[in-house]
């Protein structure tokens, strides 16, 4: 590669590289190109070349002060300090800048705040109560037994089309982040929520969740989205008094946590059914458990 000279042609560069080679998921990308921008928006605003030789520490301090005053939540600044940290990093290892600047970011100390799954009983209630009446039904509750058996993450399970459903056996291949495959499992309830459903639709929809909504004309186009999953765990939150199910994520801290339980803290096995890159991730878990 040519040592490109000015930020914008910098960012451009890494954002590519986070597209073909490192495989990242979109919603990563367009998330680490959002908060270059911003940065280059800021540096331009404040009359700096935008030379990528012209980049100082003193220029990366005033960001990370602007960032403190216009974000109030450390998550936040650390999401958007995450995605410039690697980009700097990124461009000294491939050689296009000299300097590693990186370690001119510091990230806000954050509060480890405790996944909050699913008491037992209320969760026992909370299956047994899920009405199967009509197709809609029939479907949320095929989604609320999946994500608490495999611990899925939403967008994968949203993913899945209905021909990942396997013939027999209870174990499934999913796609995760990074285009990164692994199998989950079906518990009996769940193997049993999701023939139910699929046995009774009519739609030609390769999705394995699908969109009911009337205004949804091609049947291609129904995949269930992730506002639509959303909805609908708000919905059977309120109808059914679950009010520890705030979100489709708290099936996943609800599985976390079930399986470390039932497998005496196996935490590498854990780590493998989730897709977790990194241990550090089921500290948390661990902690709820003991």
């Amino acid at each position: 590669l040519d040592m490109p000279l000015d930020l914008q042609a910098a960012a451009h560069e890494y954002i590519g590289w986070l597209q073909l080679e490192a495989n990242r998921s979109p919603n990563t990308v367009r998330a680490y190109e959002s908060e270059l921008r911003k940065l280059i928006a800021f540096l331009t605003e404040n009359g700096h070349s935008l030379q990528l030789a012209d980049v100082r520490h003193e220029d990366l301090r005033a960001y990370q002060r602007h960032l403190a005053l216009k974000l109030k939540s450390p998550a936040s600044r650390a999401r958007a300090l995450v995605a410039v940290r690697s980009w700097l990093r990124w461009l000294a290892r491939e050689g296009l800048n000299d300097r590693d600047l990186s370690n001119g970011i510091t990230l806000p100390k954050l509060e480890q705040r405790l996944p909050k799954p699913i008491d037992s009983d209320e969760l026992a209630r909370l299956l047994a109560a899920l009405p199967t009446t009509t197709l809609p039904d029939k479907r949320d509750r095929a989604l609320v037994q999946f994500l608490i058996s495999t611990g899925c993450r939403i967008s994968e399970a949203l993913a899945l089309d209905r021909t990942d459903f396997p013939r027999s056996g209870n174990r499934l291949i999913v796609t995760g982040k990074g285009s990164k495959q692994r199998a989950v499992y079906l518990t009996a309830d769940a193997r049993s929520a999701l023939e139910d459903y699929l046995a009774v639709r009519e739609d030609a929809s390769m999705a394995m969740f699908v969109n009911f909504d009337r205004s949804v004309a091609d049947d291609r186009e129904r995949r269930l989205t992730s506002a639509g999953a959303r909805f609908i765990v708000k919905k059977i939150r309120r109808e059914l008094g679950a009010w520890s199910f705030k979100s489709p994520h708290v099936a996943r801290h609800t599985a976390a946590t079930t399986l470390l339980e039932v497998t005496g803290g196996d935490v590498r096995l854990v780590q493998e059914v989730l897709g977790h890159a990194n241990l550090n991730t089921l500290q948390g878990y661990t902690k709820i458990v003991d």
